[in-house]
């Protein structure tokens, strides 16, 4: 559970609980993590107890605590003496967080050896080292001398090989088309196919692979699914706990429509299958429609859209929505027909998921006006919408923190210069000062003033001030609060927000 930096007044309240206690404090915001310590304790036992090692004292292992009253019990479970300080809980459950991401990713994209190091088919060992590293897409892009292979972890691009010469990049590609059961006789059009992979951490991967035909000649690019991977709980895909409660009520409800928002690739599949986590029990019918299928779920039907067969969101919607389901959580309404199936659904007393392209929550009303949704039907089925970017997580072991300077006070709108932000730096376990992704969120209720607008097709401005007289945050505020507690930086912020307009550099 992502919390908001830890101010002022929360490290005084670490330092009076470790004062009472007779402990000492630590803040743990301030560097000092040794990876070594982290190591030490399971994962499991750190989330139930808010502990978190990071260092070797004189007597023992220094074990952060966010409540010392857990110190006893913890050391019952562990056989290495335990040296016990008070830290603030939310620099506590931000390390959690972090740590709980860079063990999904046992890989690291550094130190990856020479192509002819890597065996006779080295495509695959790029593709292993890749997905074991975390990443998302490899692209194998033809150039005149051979394949400069690219490796997209967490939203950034980089080159981490070479298969040089005409005739091993040929090799290469052909290698892959057998995988992926593609025609190996086709150069001219594209081509799409999957191929399955185990990696050197025992980890299965399906891979959506896409023969791209340049005039450098045949590249390739690899979208990795790791097969088993279990989606985040809504606890853990970085949301402020304000948030997090106000989501969770939402969906427990079961009632009307749930959107998420946001730019291709910002994790609107993730948050919406965290959201099906939290509901999904025997006594529910739960049906989803994706392209693709990211997750699997035990007990739920999982469709995944193919045109080639005629199964597409239209369709495969009508089909299901004659079973008369519970939940049904569609990949992404792209359309007139999909948005009004989809939302007519949520009438008759299905609760719905499903995503949206807008830069904010309030716009995700217009959008649906613009593509010819009835304002009857969008009053009467949104019952929130979330929308969402995602930035690079910082690195917890060597991230550096400095004061803030007296522009981006003014920036972010803080109100005094007791804050710190924090700067990349790189070591050998992150990539570039980066390991991970963080969500930046912005939660719209929607209640009888936004229907009445959306009744009236007001426009984005009157939603956008609407919803912000009830408390709605911007994307910025929620961006900044986690840049504040040191869970990325600035520059990601800016990138992420600034430049569609969704977030209030200019104020």
């Amino acid at each position: 559970m992502t919390a908001v930096a830890p101010a002022s007044t929360e490290l005084a309240r670490a330092r009076g609980l470790a004062a009472r206690r007779r402990l000492p404090w630590v803040d743990l915001d301030g560097g000092g993590i040794d990876p070594r310590a982290t190591a030490e304790i399971p994962l499991a036992l750190m989330t139930r107890f808010l502990a978190v090692p990071y260092a070797f004292g004189e007597n023992g292992l220094k074990v952060a605590l966010a409540d010392p009253a857990v110190g006893p019990l913890l050391a019952t479970e562990m056989l290495v003496p335990l040296e016990f300080v008070v830290a603030p809980r939310a620099s506590v459950t931000n390390l959690l967080d972090s740590l709980r991401q860079a063990r999904r990713r046992p890989g690291s994209l550094i130190g990856i050896p020479l192509v002819p190091e890597l065996g006779p088919e080295p495509e695959l060992a790029l593709l292993a080292r890749a997905a074991d590293a975390g990443a998302t897409d490899l692209h194998f892009i033809p150039t005149e001398w051979g394949l400069s292979v690219r490796a997209r972890v967490d939203g950034a691009l980089r080159e981490i090989g070479k298969i040089e010469g005409s005739d091993a990049a040929t090799a290469a590609v052909s290698r892959l088309k057998v995988r992926g059961r593609l025609d190996i006789g086709e150069h001219r059009r594209a081509q799409e196919g999957r191929m399955r992979l185990v990696t050197g951490a025992d980890r299965e991967f399906d891979i959506r692979l896409t023969l791209i035909p340049t005039v450098a000649g045949e590249g390739a690019a690899a979208r990795f699914l790791e097969h088993n991977a279990k989606p985040p709980s809504l606890s853990e895909v970085g949301m402020s706990v304000d948030h997090q409660l106000q989501l969770e009520r939402i969906v427990n409800r079961r009632r009307g429509a749930l959107l998420v928002t946001g730019p291709t690739g910002s994790g609107k599949s993730t948050t919406i299958h965290a959201a099906l986590m939290d509901i999904a029990i025997p006594e529910l019918d739960i049906v989803t429609v994706e392209d693709p299928v990211e997750y699997r779920f035990d007990g739920i039907y999982q469709i995944e859209i193919n045109p080639a067969i005629g199964i597409t969101f239209e369709s495969a919607l009508r089909t299901v929505l004659r079973t008369d389901p519970d939940v049904v959580a569609v990949g992404e309404m792209r359309d007139l027909v999909t948005a009004s199936t989809t939302l007519k659904a949520a009438l008759s007393g299905t609760f719905v998921l499903s995503t949206l392209h807008t830069f904010d929550a309030p716009a995700a009303v217009t959008r649906l006006l613009d593509i010819g949704v009835e304002p009857y039907v969008i009053a009467a089925t949104v019952s929130a919408v979330v929308a969402q970017r995602l930035v690079r997580r910082l690195c917890i072991y060597c991230r550096e923190r400095r004061p803030v300077t007296a522009l981006e006070r003014v920036e972010l709108g803080l109100d005094d210069a007791d804050h710190h932000l924090f700067d990349a730096q790189g070591c050998p376990l992150c990539n570039r000062g980066y390991r991970g992704l963080v969500g930046i969120h912005q939660l719209m209720v929607v209640d009888d003033d936004i229907r009445r607008l959306a009744l009236e097709r007001a426009p984005h401005a009157q939603l956008l001030d609407a919803a912000r007289a009830r408390g709605m945050k911007t994307l910025l505020e929620d961006g900044a609060a986690k840049a504040l507690a040191g869970l990325t930086t600035l520059d990601e912020l800016r990138h992420a927000i600034a430049e569609d307009g969704a977030g209030a550099f200019s104020g």
